[in-house]
């Protein structure tokens, strides 16, 4: 199947290069857009969206502030700027759990396969986008490795944008300046600078961003050079222990870990070439990334620093036809990788338990180099006219991945001078030098139809995500070799999109299976023939009323199911059928948007998040918990505005996110208290 489907998808790239005809020359603008945007492609993919507005009001200093507006999505808010993330899923954890979701910035990914960052977004520019988009469930069939669960896009300002400077104050010493310069035709600077103290002890953070983006011209191809760098140095502070004591606003404030860092960097080129004739678009982007990350492992005994970094380059060629009807897009992308990690414990460890003491010895416990290397081809239709009034549309995607790992340091469990670690070796675990191949096919097929302006839809799609190089080379214990297959999640769907009078929104219903999980077992064994089940449900709508009022909400419900049993290494008995930790049933979000007259408009929304339980026995459990925001903003002059932001209105005692561990009981990531920010926006 793969070396057919394979064959397939090179006849119809070459097939795309002949002249085929269309008068359809006003689409190609609406084509132009697929290059970058989800929305491009959003036939019946269940697609969200946030527009530059929506960001504005919100002046989200964290990308939890933005996606709770977003059905199906849920980040979860660490120390300072860290997060995890769950889309159609609970939320992962684990050394390649980040995998499971892909983030781009206009439309290239922010990192390649194999490297994910469980905080990707915070090194995209969020804060000075143009628009955020979002598109739960499996993705893999167009936009390859990693969005099995998901994809997120952030858009970069446009050229023609409105020049702005900005700054929001907020307590803990909170201070953002943004800046937006550039002549509205050939050039664009958006800058960022934040500091906040942070509301725990020793939790501030300090971090800079920005965004370049220039317009050229490259023999016969409009061009746009765009550039983002991002820098964080962060002081991190974990988890508070013990049942419900993130309802003690004292402890609330403590920080268990005060000499724990995080310090980041990115730096991403791209070069996006677009080419325009009466049949279509074809378009070239390369693109160049450097990371670099250094923290202290504070959750570990012993608290290691790991320093890793990475350096990628690729391209992505598109050719976009109009058929009329129909639209065909045919393309390929090629991307090489490189990345280092070095783990090294500077101390002895003395006041653990004898175990610890003696198999976490000082020292260096990795030092590798991994390498990657991507080939892929795609193609897609959509359009395409089946008769009585039925649409269909599909994607085929195949993929190759290939891995090649170099140990610096001596094979097995020993320390690094090779001497052996008590009670049968050292706690981490080398293997030696070798290569791995990940070769997959992904699909999207699906029908449409619309009735009284009512479209109503159904897909079935299959999405995957290689072994990061962390799950695959970075052992511990006994395990001398991790064979691991990628993640598979299949996934069925059906919906409806509507809008009619003042009322439009979306509603969907999903049931997936996903293969292959990969997991630690009870001798810490990483392995992957774990399976679980997602199904739920998926609402968001709008109603606008007159004078600018506009009652908006968004419903998740979630049923995230283990389909195997195990007992695992934290000594927890994961059985068929339990509940899948961190995995809230209901997710809502309600807001009511209104003008108090023409120069004042303000917001009211509420979040909810239900109950869920916090290890994957279903022995315990978070009660969930209800929040309160309100936004207003007003127009002092045409080229001067002020905002006022309160989160958590009414001071709830609440918690970010909770887990039960065996060794430490239960542990809450605290949330923030009530916060009151004010911002003002000039336009220049």
């Amino acid at each position: 199947m793969k070396i057919s489907s394979c064959r397939m998808l090179i006849f119809l790239f070459a097939l795309s290069s002949f002249n085929l005809k269309s008068e359809a020359v006003e689409e190609i603008i609406v084509l132009e857009k697929k290059i970058t945007n989800l929305d491009g492609w959003s036939q019946n993919l269940s697609i969200s969206s946030l527009s530059f507005d929506d960001l504005v009001k919100l002046q989200a200093q964290h990308p939890k502030q933005i996606f709770r507006r977003v059905p199906g999505v849920w980040i979860s808010r660490g120390s300072g700027q860290e997060h995890l993330t769950s889309m159609r899923s609970p939320v992962l954890t684990g050394p390649g759990a980040c995998g499971s979701f892909l983030l781009m910035e206009d439309g290239v990914p922010v990192r390649p396969s194999g490297f994910c960052n469980v905080n990707g977004l915070f090194e995209t520019s969020y804060e000075l986008s143009q628009g955020i988009e979002a598109i739960t469930g499996p993705a893999s069939a167009r936009y390859g490795a990693n969005a099995m669960h998901g994809v997120i896009n952030v858009l970069t300002k446009d050229l023609k944008s409105e020049n702005t400077f900005s700054t929001n104050l907020g307590p803990n010493d909170y201070q953002n300046i943004k800046l937006s310069v550039g002549d509205l035709e050939e050039w664009k600077l958006n800058a960022l600078i934040t500091t906040n103290d942070g509301f725990r002890e020793n939790s501030g953070y300090d971090q800079q961003k920005i965004n370049f983006k220039s317009k050229l011209v490259i023999k016969g191809w409009d061009g746009s050079f765009n550039l983002n760098f991002t820098n964080l140095n962060q002081e991190t502070a974990g988890y508070i222990n013990g049942l419900d004591s993130y309802k003690n606003p004292f402890l609330n404030k403590k920080n268990g870990n005060p000499e724990a860092y995080r310090d980041a960097n990115s730096l991403r080129t791209s070069l996006k070439l677009v080419k325009k004739n009466e049949n279509g678009v074809s378009s070239l982007v390369p693109y160049f990334r450097k990371n670099e990350m250094e923290f202290l492992q504070h959750y570990l005994p012993g608290t290691p620093v790991e320093k890793n970094n990475h350096t990628s380059l690729g391209a992505i060629f598109q050719k976009i036809i109009n058929l009329g009807e129909m639209t065909w897009v045919n393309g390929f992308q090629i991307e090489m990788a490189k990345m280092d990690l070095k783990e090294t414990q500077q101390n002895a460890l003395t006041d653990s338990s004898a175990f610890n003491n003696a198999t976490r010895p000082k020292g260096k416990h990795y030092d590798y180099q991994g390498n990657s290397k991507v080939f892929a081809l795609f193609s897609g239709i959509e359009g395409v006219n089946l008769g009585n009034n039925l649409i269909g549309f599909g994607d085929i995607r195949a993929e190759s991945i290939h891995y090649s790992y170099d140990n610096k340091m001596l094979d097995g469990n020993t320390r690094d001078d090779g001497s052996i670690c008590g009670f049968g070796g050292c706690y981490y675990n080398r293997p030696a030098d070798r290569t791995d191949v990940h070769q997959e096919i992904s699909l999207r097929l699906g029908l449409e139809t619309d009735n009284d302006g009512i479209n109503y839809f159904a897909q079935s799609s299959l999405g995957f995500r290689p072994p990061q190089i962390n799950e695959a080379y970075r052992l511990q214990k006994k395990q001398s070799v991790s064979d691991l297959d990628s993640e598979k999640l299949s996934m069925f769907e059906i919906g409806s999109k509507f809008s009619f009078y003042r009322v439009n929104g979306s509603i969907s219903f999903y049931k997936g299976k996903k293969k292959n999980s990969i997991f630690r077992d009870s001798e810490n064994f990483i392995i992957d023939n774990g399976k679980t089940n997602h199904e739920g449900m998926e609402l968001t709508s709008r109603v606008e009323f007159l004078n600018d009022n506009s009652l908006s909400a968004t419903l998740t419900y979630g049923d995230h199911k283990y389909k195997f049993s195990s007992d695992t290494s934290t000594r927890e008995k994961i059985r068929n059928g339990n509940t899948i930790d961190t995995a809230p049933k209901l997710m809502g979000n309600l807001m009511w948007a209104f003008s108090v007259n023409d120069l004042i408009s303000t917001e009211i929304e509420i979040e909810y998040i239900d109950s869920y339980f916090t290890d994957a026995a279903n022995l315990h459990e978070y009660e969930g918990h209800t929040l309160f925001h309100l936004r207003t903003s007003w127009n002092y002059s045409s080229k001067l505005k002020g905002y006022l932001r309160i989160e958590n209105l009414t001071d709830e005692n609440y918690a970010e996110r909770a887990d039960f561990n065996a060794f430490g009981g239960d542990r809450y990531f605290p949330g923030l208290p009530r916060e009151a920010y004010i911002g003002l926006e000039y336009s220049l």
